[in-house]
């Protein structure tokens, strides 16, 4: 609000100032043009946010065609609830990232500290004003009218009133106030006094001061604001002098008449007084040194005049924003050859863990990479004992490749439950030699409730397109397998009869799903739902006002789980699925929680989810929603943040004395790499014992969940310990960087309380490449690419409701030493979070609500 407060105020300086020296170019000095000219400056200062709102013009640029990976949609993957965030940004929604309580490390926050200060004078003055105007009018009321023998004399048909607290003549709104000592005057200063405060009444003057007053309270910071209401005042009392000079016509008589007035003068709270001390004497000497009076402007003339700077004021308050709307679906992604593009990993191999879980295992070169639907992409490393572990969100996944890569299945071992997952697809490197006839694979699949996959051919080559993405073409990779450009998998997958009924689709970002085949009126209703989707999310982010009904959904879903009986009714099918999937572990973590106490709204986050903190009787959690059209809960992602426990980093040398305590807190920790290595992350059990959660690594993020001062270690690539993270309030983000002179890990808070350097002007070029449509990919890790790639319509559409960006504001550092921005636009204000990478890249990005 400051910010365009600030800028309404210097456009209205720069209005002010190109009116004044049209007046002064054009030697105006008839007072009426010059009243009618600031009246008109006045109503434009008070209109001007709105002014530069109503004014601004978006310009709409053609978008490149960049490709947008799945996921805008939060959790919809076998994590489910307990799912870690789907992007190096910062954790709570994932794919779209908002604000996590309780990770601020704040710096003094300058901004917030002038807007305090902005509202306390605000206060003031506008206290003062509205006391003033009671005062008075109080004053007024108390007045006696004049007496009837003298109405017809002095009042004529104004409203004249006799009051003892007054002095002097007041004119307040259209009630003209004069002192008891009126009824001594000769008839000429009687008619002066009465000619001058008439003139103020027909021109409403009061009214006129008492706006420029409010616009004086309101932006206060300004000189030009005081300068105003001086000028306006200024401007009155000379046009109400030349009327009172109509009726004496000797300048000298009416100069000693003001001079007596003031002698009795006393000051009013409110209203217009006739002979303030402070203006006598530069009005005695206009009155003495004119020879003529002003010419009278009609109100034709005034209207012209008015005509003239009504365009200079739309001018001044302009702004021309660009927007960008979603790439065509007529366009396609075609940058380059798809077969050279990949060629990354020379073997893929997908393993079906479950209806909407599928586990890859990438061979790239001596490298060994593993990812799970709706997670990250990970270096797997081999343990003593023969085995890989990749770290799930619900739990590590242990298994044994060996010499069984030609296996068929997959033996899994996972929270002490093991499991046979069956491989269902697998591609090796990059070839050319599928039989099968385009024709085909063309069709529609099916991804979820809001996405389906298009499938078209053009010529001899395959076109691919998702819901809310650009096109994209594809080359054979091997039979019923093709890749993209941006290593994106596509596998058709055959039934019984070899006819294609579903289609495995591999994106970087998210992992693997399956998609299976439907016709082509159930896919454009699946695409209108996304449409009325993407509609709603920009007014929904910009309004922060929950959905209707979402509040009571989320305490009724936590009753629900908490007595073991979800209500599946109330979910849409694939929700229905996930939560069945995860119900006992949800149950025991919401029990273990206990009574709800108190669900409190923080905003919409960017995907169109209300977002609620949950204090619980042993915890908090946050809670995202999302509602259907029929009020059925279409998805809610779940992050449990512990209890009041603060947590703490400790020295290794502690490591052996650590366990895992019982019954404590669930809570979601982070951990961040940015040592130049990769790291390894273990948990210490019960005993004491290391137990693997996985590599992590440069630039790269995970999440897991544990419980309040469950011991972490967090260990180089050999397995020596570098520190030991305690979950707690204070643990709950951790960027683990290089370590110092003195050999100990080095943390971003504990040394940064201003911005990085550049981190704003890569946030503003971020911004403004988003609003063009044309991301700069180059400057951004690959996680943060992949991020910015499928967040790209939301993203699109909610800055092009924002409007135009206006100011930047640093607010603090984050706990994982990200800077926190609040972007000014012209409709509004978010907040950003950013965070570089070594190379100057960004590193992590998020945009939350505000």
């Amino acid at each position: 609000m400051l910010a365009i407060l600030a800028e309404s105020a210097l456009r209205s300086l720069v209005l002010g100032s190109i009116v004044w020296v049209g007046l002064n170019l054009l030697r105006v000095r008839n007072p009426h043009v010059h009243m009618t000219s600031w009246a008109m400056v006045l109503a434009a200062s008070l209109l001007m946010p709105l002014l530069m709102h109503w004014t601004t013009v978006t310009i709409t640029l053609d978008p490149l065609p960049v490709p947008t990976p799945e996921n805008l949609w939060p959790d919809r993957i076998s994590g489910g609830l307990l799912s870690e965030p789907l992007s190096p940004s910062l954790p709570s929604e994932p794919g779209t990232p908002g604000v996590a309580g309780g990770e601020h490390a704040e710096a003094v926050n300058w901004w917030g500290l002038a807007t305090a200060i902005y509202a306390l004078v605000s206060a003031v003055l506008l206290l003062r004003l509205a006391i003033g105007i009671y005062l008075t009018w109080r004053l007024v009321g108390a007045a006696k009218p004049v007496s009837e023998p003298m109405s017809e004399l002095w009042a004529a048909n104004a409203d004249v009133r006799v009051s003892d607290a007054i002095g002097g003549p007041v004119t307040f709104g259209s009630t003209i106030l004069l002192p008891p000592q009126c009824v001594e005057w000769d008839l000429p200063k009687r008619q002066a006094v009465l000619a001058h405060e008439g003139a103020h009444v027909a021109n409403r003057d009061f009214y006129v001061l008492l706006l420029a007053s409010l616009n004086r309270a309101v932006f206060w910071f300004s000189p030009f604001a005081w300068w105003q209401l001086i000028r306006l005042a200024e401007l009155a009392e000379i046009i109400s002098d030349a009327r009172a000079l109509e009726v004496v016509e000797d300048r000298l008589s009416y100069a000693e008449i003001l001079l007596d007035l003031m002698r009795n003068v006393r000051q009013t709270p409110a209203g217009l007084e006739m002979a303030r001390a402070g203006t006598i004497r530069t009005r005695v000497e206009r009155i003495l040194a004119a020879t003529i009076a002003p010419a009278k402007v009609g109100w034709r003339k005034r209207f012209w005049i008015a005509a003239a700077i009504l365009p200079v004021a739309i001018v001044s308050a302009g702004t021309i924003a660009y927007n960008t709307p979603p790439a065509s679906t007529l366009a396609i992604d075609d940058a380059g050859d798809a077969t050279s593009a990949v060629g990354k990993p020379q073997r893929v191999s997908f393993y079906s863990l479950g209806r909407t879980s599928i586990f890859a295992i990438f061979w790239e070169d001596d490298n060994l990479f593993a990812q799970l639907t709706g997670q990250r992409k990970l270096r797997l490393s081999l343990e003593a004992d023969g085995t890989y572990s990749y770290p799930a969100a619900a739990g590590p996944m242990t298994f044994a490749l060996g010499d069984q890569r030609q296996s068929a299945e997959l033996k899994v071992s996972q929270n002490g439950r093991e499991s046979r997952a069956a491989r269902i697809a697998e591609i090796s490197e990059p070839r050319n030699d599928a039989n099968a006839s385009l024709d085909e694979y063309v069709g529609w699949y099916e991804l979820e409730p809001y996405r389906v996959i298009a499938v078209t051919r053009d010529a001899d080559r395959m076109v691919v397109q998702e819901t809310g993405r650009a096109k994209f073409r594809v080359a054979a990779q091997g039979p019923d397998a093709f890749s993209s450009q941006h290593d994106d998998l596509v596998i058709f997958l055959r039934d019984d009869h070899a006819r294609v009924t579903q289609v495995l689709f591999q994106e970087p970002v998210s992992g693997a799903r399956i998609a299976p085949r439907l016709d082509i009126a159930k896919a454009k209703m699946v695409e209108e739902r996304f449409a009325r989707r993407i509609a709603e999310v920009p007014d929904r982010f910009r309004g922060q006002a929950p959905q209707p009904g979402s509040k009571e959904a989320v305490r009724r879903g936590i009753a629900d789980m908490q007595r073991g009986t979800p209500d599946y009714d109330r979910m849409s099918a694939q929700l229905a699925v996930k939560i069945r999937r995860q119900a006992s572990e949800l149950q025991s973590i919401l029990k273990a929680l206990d009574a709800v106490e108190s669900i409190f709204f923080r905003g919409v986050g960017p995907g169109g989810y209300d977002i609620y903190g949950v204090k619980f009787a042993k915890g908090l959690a946050e809670f995202r929603i999302l509602l259907a059209a029929d009020g059925k809960v279409d998805d809610v992602t779940f992050r449990a943040d512990g209890d009041e426990g603060l947590g703490d980093v400790v020295a290794c040398s502690n490591e052996q004395g650590l366990r895992s305590p019982a019954d404590a807190a669930p809570i979601h920790v982070v951990f961040y790499n940015v040592t130049g290595a990769n790291i390894r992350l273990y948990r210490l059990d019960a005993e004491g014992k290391r137990t693997i959660q996985g590599v992590i690594g440069e630039n790269m993020s995970t999440s897991v969940l544990t419980a309040v001062d469950s011991p972490w270690v967090v260990a180089d690539a050999s397995g020596t310990c570098l520190e030991v993270v305690l979950p707690g309030q204070r643990t709950r983000y951790n960027t683990i960087e290089e370590t110092g002179p003195d050999g100990q890990l080095q943390h971003a808070t504990s040394r940064r309380t201003a911005p990085l350097a550049g981190s704003e002007e890569m946030l503003r070029q971020y911004i403004e490449a988003l609003v063009r449509g044309e991301p700069n990919y180059d400057r951004m890790t690959p996680e943060v690419a992949a991020q910015t790639r499928q967040q790209l319509p939301f993203d699109q559409a909610i800055l092009s409701r924002l409007g135009a960006l206006r100011a930047m504001s640093f607010r603090g550092v984050t706990g994982m030493g990200n800077d926190i921005y609040m972007a000014h636009f012209a409709n509004g204000t978010a907040e950003w979070r950013i965070g570089l990478a070594r190379d100057g890249a960004i590193g992590r990005i998020a945009l939350g609500p505000q």
